[in-house]
């Protein structure tokens, strides 16, 4: 089996790269493309290479995903993230590759009370939202066989992300403001990836969400945090509106998971363990 990974050297691609490698598979051939090899909104570049690797699966890793840039550069977010998976879809096809796209819980409003199932309505808030949404349709208008992962509030070792970027406020501040008001699901990323190579085994298909299990509001997830790195940080609960930043966010974007669980047979670990397990690989590596 050989596997193509775009945005092999992103957050996500790269602990998926890792998992793939040290499952020593004689049989497994791991192609790795990172945007240095292959820039997905580039048509012929990803039809050449795609049909020189003639891979048998393309895990697409790569997206624009800073949400507040994609309002103001909304051509480039547009090119990665709608016309990239379009590219990447017709040329699987030509090879009868089966592609696998990651999206984002960002295609739902976060105005329902309850976690998002595969089958509820989507409604995008954000350039970021759209765009996505956009790259799945292309792909299912153009791909014979694929899987679209939906996932939430991804953090990982290699990557920009939300408990990252509070540990390193934390390091220069006493007193942070946290929003309360927004929820969902922390999602690891080496968790994501055994996942995502648990449903390529079992040949899955269609849409399916994938995030740890249970939820949060980034307040909680900050303080968990902190009291687990045993900071001392003063917080100070806030509203998203009195957040000010370019993109509109969903409020409660929780995803439902029940149809993972039950085609796997299994369930992701609760985010706090996963968060714990963040933590501690983050202490020994400092």
């Amino acid at each position: 089996m050989k596997i193509l990974i775009t945005g092999s050297s992103g957050m996500l691609g790269t602990d998926l790269v890792d998992l793939l490698k040290a499952s020593l598979d004689p049989n497994l051939e791991v192609i790795e493309a990172p945007h240095e090899a292959l820039d997905i909104t580039l048509e012929d570049n990803v039809s050449v290479f795609i049909s020189s690797h003639t891979p048998d699966i393309i895990v697409n890793c790569a997206a624009y995903t800073n949400v507040d840039k994609c309002e103001t550069e909304r051509e480039a977010a547009f090119n990665v993230n709608a016309l990239g998976p379009k590219y990447i879809a017709a040329a699987a096809k030509k090879c009868g590759a089966r592609l696998i796209q990651i999206s984002t819980d960002f295609v739902f409003d976060g105005n329902g009370n309850s976690p998002y199932t595969e089958e509820d309505q989507t409604n995008p808030l954000s350039e970021y939202g759209r765009t996505k949404l956009e790259g799945e349709r292309n792909i299912q208008n153009h791909s014979d066989s694929y899987l679209i992962v939906r996932t939430s509030w991804l953090f990982g070792h290699n990557g920009v992300n939300f408990p990252a970027k509070m540990l390193e406020l934390a390091e220069h501040n006493k007193e942070l403001s946290i929003v309360t008001d927004e929820i969902g699901s922390p999602t690891y990323t080496p968790d994501l990836a055994k996942a995502l190579w648990t449903l390529i085994k079992q040949g899955s298909e269609g849409i399916i969400n994938v995030s740890n299990d249970g939820y949060c509001s980034r307040y909680e997830l900050a303080e968990y945090i902190f009291e687990a790195m045993n900071y001392t940080i003063k917080m100070n609960p806030i509203k998203s509106s009195e957040y000010k930043r370019p993109a509109k966010v969903p409020l409660n974007s929780t995803l439902n998971c029940q149809r993972l669980n039950t085609i796997t047979g299994e369930q992701m670990r609760p985010w706090k363990e996963a968060v714990e397990a963040y933590l501690n690989k983050q202490k020994s590596h400092n």
